[in-house]
């Protein structure tokens, strides 16, 4: 396998519940930001580190999204459709052939600064199968205030992973922007699995599970209120949407 990194996959197929009424209409990625589809900042994170190969794991109301990144300029966008039930681990697994040998894979409500260098270069050396981005959360700025879900070792290797918080020695948040070698993939798998607590829960052990912790904050837009205040960040942060002219049609 080449160790080359080019490719971005973004989990963008859930429901949202906690978006509703918002998302009774419209996928939570496409979730209006100043007017603009959050997925639209996102991608173009992803485009500024140097990466414009894109796979998006659709699920719930996939042709939003669909309609509006078929036809774009200088990028290439694929997508992968499964239903609104498949949970993240079904989600690779239907995408399994569209899959570089090492790819980005992104939670499609989070937006974060990406540290591609560091990441990769973190990933190389330590010779592990996969990499999570890991926030430190040490002034309670996660989604859950204080409350963490994965604990790292001095060494960087993950110890333990509990979506739950429920983990007393977790000292971060899985905050996604995993590093993913595709050999952790096993494609004969038929379940519906999740790739949290499925997946990782076997990686870690078998000590194949590393983390990258930033301090750097995160944002997410679960929420009504995250939402509002993403919308106040990128004013503030001047965080920027993909161009007009990536888009072919609009």
């Amino acid at each position: 396998m080449s160790k080359n990194l080019n490719q971005a996959v973004i989990l963008a197929g859930g429901r949202g519940e906690r978006l509703r009424p918002l998302t009774d209409t419209i996928p939570k990625p496409m979730a209006p930001i100043n007017g603009i589809p959050f997925l639209d900042y996102l991608l173009y994170s992803v485009i500024k580190v140097g990466i414009k190969k894109i796979l998006i794991l659709l699920g719930y109301k996939s042709d939003v999204i669909i309609n509006r990144y078929n036809n774009m300029e200088d990028i290439s966008i694929e997508f992968s459709t499964g239903t609104e039930h498949d949970m993240t681990g079904r989600r690779l697994l239907n995408a399994y052939e569209q899959l570089d040998d090492y790819f980005l894979l992104m939670y499609g409500d989070n937006y974060w600064p990406i540290a591609l260098d560091e990441m990769w270069f973190n990933y190389i050396q330590s010779g592990a199968t996969v990499s999570t981005t890991v926030f430190s959360n040490k002034f309670g700025t996660a989604e859950y205030g204080f409350e963490n879900n994965v604990e790292v070792g001095k060494n960087k290797l993950v110890l333990n992973y509990n979506k739950k918080r429920e983990n007393d020695g977790a000292n971060g948040v899985d905050i996604g922007y995993f590093i993913v070698s595709k050999e952790s993939i096993d494609p004969i798998i038929n379940d519906n699995i999740s790739f949290e607590e499925d997946i990782l829960i076997k990686l870690i052990d078998n000590k194949q599970l590393v983390a990258h912790v930033t301090d750097i904050q995160y944002y997410f837009i679960t929420n009504l209120n995250s939402l509002d205040n993403f919308k106040s960040v990128v004013l503030k942060n001047n965080y920027e949407p993909l161009p007009k002219e990536y888009f072919l049609y609009e």
